[in-house]
């Protein structure tokens, strides 16, 4: 493998000698932000652009790690809604505060959709949907997306105040 080069850390938005981790991250950030339909840039490249795209980040993180990125090109897999997805939750919601990713799922559940229902709904991946459910916060992008993704799935939901979901879910993951 041929060693990074400054172009390789400047194309993942990285200072040189960042760690495994961060690394990680802003492989999993930037291919988002070239994914389909990805609301940043949807409408300012064309598919083969966003493809070649994609093929540069790939390459920058081949250099930097001297591994293969994971796999992740193409259409996101589909989540096909399981029995357990769409189940109707027993009991009282998880506490909004302590638990907003929990708690957003369980109101999904409640209303009888799916992540893809809501995806289509949103504009917001069903991926990246079930990300916020889960809080996977290794795998989230940039804050000021956190949050806008949240504010909109929140509505989506008709909850009472997304706003403050969404002040919840940042304080928690620590992204404010």
């Amino acid at each position: 493998m041929s060693r990074a080069r400054y172009e390789d850390w400047k194309l993942l938005d990285l200072s040189p000698g960042a760690d495994l981790s961060e690394v990680n991250r802003a492989l999993h950030y930037r291919r988002a932000l070239y994914q389909p339909g990805a609301l940043a840039t949807y409408n300012l490249f064309d598919e083969d652009e966003r493809l070649r795209m994609l093929e540069r980040i790939d390459e920058a993180y081949r250099r930097i790690t001297c591994s293969e990125p994971p796999p992740n090109h193409g259409p996101q897999p589909s989540l096909v809604a399981d029995e357990a997805d769409t189940e109707a939750p027993s009991g009282p919601p998880p506490d909004e505060r302590s638990e907003p990713g929990a708690h957003m799922r369980y109101h999904r559940r409640a209303k009888g959709l799916t992540l893809e229902q809501l995806a289509t709904e949103t504009k917001i991946r069903a991926v990246l949907l079930d990300q916020i459910e889960s809080e996977a916060v290794d795998e989230l992008p940039a804050a000021v997306f956190v949050r806008g993704h949240v504010l909109q799935y929140a509505r989506a939901l008709g909850l009472s105040d997304p706003n403050e979901i969404a002040a919840w879910y940042l304080a928690k993951l620590k992204l404010d």
